[in-house]
């Protein structure tokens, strides 16, 4: 588990390296895939569905690997590292999205609010630690 204060780069890299395997065992089950969509513009929107569903997961566990203790970063100091985790998801997930222009943006929005409201149920548990120490 990770403390939250300490060992923010070992995070990352523990984030990257896990991202990294498990867009290797995607690209090998694809290849191994036979069937083909029947309507290749809905199969792009599926894709990036998916990905935001792994995305969400994936950042799901990330938080609820958090243990708070003493002595604890300062609220704001936490939205800064909050925020960057969202970027960081962002930006690995943007440069997978599938389709047209439009459709990737709509899928990046629709990621974006899923981490942010998840970010924001994050902040309040963290505010209440704050409150209670």
């Amino acid at each position: 588990m990770t403390v939250i204060g300490t060992g923010l780069m070992e995070a990352f890299i523990r984030i990257h390296t896990f991202l990294a395997q498990r867009d290797s065992q995607r690209l090998k089950s694809v290849t191994e895939t036979s069937t083909a969509p029947l309507d290749p513009k809905m199969a792009l929107i599926q894709t990036n569905k998916d990905l935001i569903s792994k995305g969400i997961k994936e950042f799901n566990v990330l938080l609820n690997q958090q243990v708070f203790t003493d002595p604890a970063v300062s609220e704001e100091a936490m939205v800064t590292v909050v925020n960057d985790w969202v970027s960081f998801y962002i930006d690995y997930y943007k440069k997978q999205m599938s389709g047209e222009q439009e459709e990737q943006d709509k899928a990046l929005q629709e990621f974006r609010q899923e981490l942010d409201t998840l970010s924001a149920s994050f902040l309040d548990k963290y505010k209440n630690f704050l409150k209670s120490s």
